[in-house]
């Protein structure tokens, strides 16, 4: 569920307030509990478009028709689905917040150290050294992941290494048509949720021939015995809401290492 927000707010923040997908994702943002029991032709009828039109929509978001994004439209009615994503206890905010600080900063200290045994570092270098000697480097994900693997090009673009990380689903499938095998694919999937969603992004990644780097806290999907390198986070299984955590230590490792192995050190960072 929370993809489908994080895709209309994609659509919200990017796009032209004339475009007509900016138009449906307003009034869908705004609408969830109506798209729910809406007719395709009703939605078309409120957003001014026609019922091809918001088809072509609902693929855009990654969904196989209106029904499915109907369906998942539904789900929002459920306070359980809303609360998927907490990493705390509820009742426990409600009654002590500090206590709550505490139980929270205990679960990521518990996280960081599972990601100190976890991490390889030879691994990491060597796909440091596929970053820096590889022309073409893209990234892939979504939500969260995608936004660390922004905050990695940026560092990686002031070391003087271009990368492309976009955003949106379709551009991503795009940038992986266009990929060859002297192409560096880095993925990240905290939790595998992108075999799923960019699956026919992985399928052209596969196709390319490209060198794949898979960074995630998930160890057992499948797409981690297709890849070349495996970054991991650590344990998905015994602290799965920690990743988002560990990742962006990773990345933030990932650029300190990056400048130290290809810049000459200066006494300011020694």
């Amino acid at each position: 569920m929370k993809n489908l927000f994080y895709r209309l707010i994609l659509f919200l923040d990017t796009a032209d307030e004339k475009d007509t997908n900016y138009m449906i994702a307003w009034f869908m943002a705004n609408n969830f509990y109506r798209v729910s029991q809406m007719g395709i032709s009703e939605l078309a009828k409120e957003c001014f478009v026609s019922p091809a039109t918001i088809s072509r929509f609902c693929r855009a978001l990654g969904y196989e028709n209106f029904a499915h994004l109907k369906q998942e439209c539904l789900s929002f009615h459920s306070n359980e689905k809303k609360l998927v994503n907490l990493t705390v206890p509820l009742k426990m905010m409600k009654e002590d917040p500090h206590s709550t600080t505490h139980h929270y900063l205990d679960q990521i200290i518990q996280g960081m150290r599972e990601l100190e045994e976890a991490l390889d570092w030879q691994v990491v270098d060597e796909v440091l050294r596929e970053i820096h000697d590889t022309e073409t480097v893209a990234f892939f994900g979504t939500q969260f992941s995608q936004s660390a693997a922004l905050h990695l090009q940026t560092d990686l673009l002031m070391l003087e290494k271009f990368s492309i990380a976009y955003l949106e689903i379709d551009r991503q499938l795009e940038c992986a048509r266009n990929l060859d095998e002297n192409s560096l694919a880095i993925i990240t999937s905290v939790k595998g949720g992108y075999e799923d969603m960019g699956e026919k992004v992985i399928h052209y990644i596969k196709r390319s021939k490209a060198k794949i780097v898979l960074i995630t806290q998930n160890k057992d999907i499948a797409l981690a015995q297709d890849a070349d390198y495996v970054i991991l986070l650590g344990n998905y299984a015994d602290n799965p809401k920690m990743g988002k955590h560990a990742l962006l230590t990773v990345v933030e490792l990932m650029s300190s290492r990056y400048y130290s192995l290809f810049y000459s050190l200066t006494d300011e960072y020694i």
